[in-house]
Formats: structure tokens, sequence, C-alpha cells
């Protein structure tokens, strides 16, 4: 832990993170997985998935980028 957050501030990024990780369909944990450089995300809940990303960045923000697009 860093000396200048609160154990407070430091859950509630590591809550942030978790909500990063939710499925866009079902709120259900996302897995996220990499082969021979690769990636795609895949909902554990409802089977959901996302495909051909570059790194595991990319595939996390392609995530949050349907989630955003479907609270609309």
């Amino acid at each position: 832990m860093t000396d200048d957050m609160t154990v407070a501030e430091v859950l509630e990024r590591v809550r942030e993170r978790r909500r990063q990780k939710r499925c866009p369909d079902c709120s259900n944990v996302v897995s996220i997985r990499g082969f021979r450089g690769e990636y795609r995300w895949e909902c554990r809940g409802c089977g959901a998935i996302g495909i051909g990303y570059r790194t595991r960045a990319g595939a996390l923000e392609a995530v949050q980028q349907r989630r955003r697009r479907n609270r609309r």
C-alpha cells in the first residue's frame, strides 16, 4: 500500500478495478485470456465473448466500451 493513500481509498480503487471487469450484458465476472499474442474476454455467467485483441488492455477497454454503449 502506498503511504499517500488511505485504506478506504485503496479499497475503493480495488472495487473500481473489479467493476471494470464486468460483463456488458449481464454484469457477471469477465475472464481475459491470451493465446499466441491474441487476447479475448469471456463472461463466466452468460458466455458472451469478445475476440481478436492485441493486448490484455485492449480486451479490457473493449469490455468497458461495450458496457458504456449498453447503458444508453
